[in-house]
């Protein structure tokens, strides 16, 4: 058993046992079969609002193993790093808040079957909510993300080669980041490999196919004079070969006189 199956365990006894939990529920690679000695656990706990604002967060957790660190993240989630080093993340939240799960399922990825998910529900209500959004999540390929995903890719790829025309390179290079997942969810599209939309990078190895693979990899750079140069210009004519055969596919607009200057940048 996995160090992080045996804390998934722990987690379900703790809730379980404490009368305050109303429900509980598990997302993420365990949940998909996907977890393995490098995963992280992620949960969401729910209590009422008063137990909530009362709780002492790592106390709680340190029920599961020793905490060496506690912190919550720059999106308001506890984090915690156990002596262990397994990674978690733990939304408590007050019952009334619920429902709002079945947000994550217009925005998110998969999502598990309840049974999959489910580690305490004492009413009930929330294994009719994870029942919303349980499945492979919405259709990406539409002109409308596709149409979001050119626009944005557009956007950071001059926002990126002005930075480093101005010699900015640390910010060039920042900034090549948000230029390659823009690449990697228009490539997932191109591949019909949209599992993992949320983050696109994760298996990409297995799941892009050694062509795009090393379409990617020659989009990627360090700091050394000469190599964000031609990253960029390797991103930007992948990016224009992506988005005119998707068009051709799922018909949305590209911005023909705008990608024309660009040419003319990137040349």
């Amino acid at each position: 058993m996995l160090i992080q199956e045996a804390m998934i365990e722990r987690v379900r006894q703790l809730c379980r046992e404490d009368g305050r939990v109303t429900g509980a529920f598990m997302y993420g690679s365990f949940t998909l079969d996907e977890g393995d000695a490098y995963s992280d656990i992620e949960f969401y706990i729910y209590m009422a609002e008063a137990d909530v604002a009362a709780l002492d967060r790592r106390g709680w957790l340190e029920q599961i193993a020793p905490v060496e660190l506690y912190f919550v993240n720059e999106f308001g989630t506890g984090t915690a790093i156990f002596d262990n080093l397994v990674r978690g993340e733990f939304h408590f939240a007050p019952t009334e808040e619920m429902a709002a799960v079945r947000a994550a399922g217009a925005s998110g990825g998969r999502f598990a079957e309840p049974e999959r998910m489910v580690i305490a529900d004492r009413s009930g209500a929330l294994r009719e909510h994870l029942a919303f959004i349980a499945g492979p999540g919405p259709e990406r390929a539409t002109p409308e993300t596709l149409a979001g995903l050119w626009q944005g890719f557009l956007n950071w790829m001059l926002f990126g080669a002005n930075v480093l025309a101005r010699g900015e390179r640390a910010r060039a290079l920042e900034t090549l980041g948000a230029v390659q997942r823009h690449l990697l969810w228009l490539a997932r599209i191109r591949a019909g490999s949209t599992a993992h939309w949320p983050t696109p990078s994760r298996a990409a190895e297995q799941e892009l196919g050694p062509e795009a693979y090393a379409r990617f990899a020659a989009c990627t750079a360090g700091l050394a004079p000469g190599a964000l140069e031609a990253a960029y210009r390797a991103a930007w004519t992948w990016g224009v070969e992506l988005a005119t055969a998707l068009s051709e596919a799922h018909p949305f607009e590209t911005y023909p006189a705008l990608v024309e200057k660009m040419n003319a940048l990137f040349r």
